[in-house]
């Protein structure tokens, strides 16, 4: 039995799949158990054979998808969006971070921080103190 043909045929068919969790290993190990009982029959198998028997892997999870209702196909996809969300705001955040404190060192002369006080051009720190 060839396996990286019912290997390959798997992995593209999970790839197409836009589903919850669960249904997919579900359908995935269902068709894992016909591709494998099919696979012991050819020692020579390839991945034509596999499409021939079985239709293109694309085939194969749009099948699955139209077995789901609308339902499910939303809780999945908006569980990934809450998820991306997250990422983007924390990635964001860090950005800002980042950018504040690169922009506070840079204001910082010899270890002290100088504040510019009112629009007067002054020289020297000295200048403002005496004053």
């Amino acid at each position: 039995m060839n396996r990286g043909a019912v290997d390959l045929y798997l992995r593209q068919v999970k790839k197409e799949l836009r589903c919850p969790a669960k249904r997919k290993r579900a359908f995935l190990a269902e068709l894992e158990a016909g591709l494998r009982e099919f696979a012991q029959e050819l020692p020579d198998l390839a991945m034509e054979q596999l499409t021939d028997a079985f239709g293109t892997p694309q085939k194969q999870a749009q099948d699955c998808m139209e077995t789901l209702d609308a339902k499910e196909i939303k809780k999945a996809f908006s569980w990934k969006k809450l998820v991306l969300i997250c990422v983007l705001a924390v990635v964001l955040i860090w950005l800002v971070a980042v950018v504040t404190l690169w922009i506070d060192g840079h204001n910082a002369v010899n270890g002290y921080d100088v504040v510019y006080y009112g629009a007067g051009n002054s020289t020297s720190l000295l200048e403002d103190i005496n004053k």
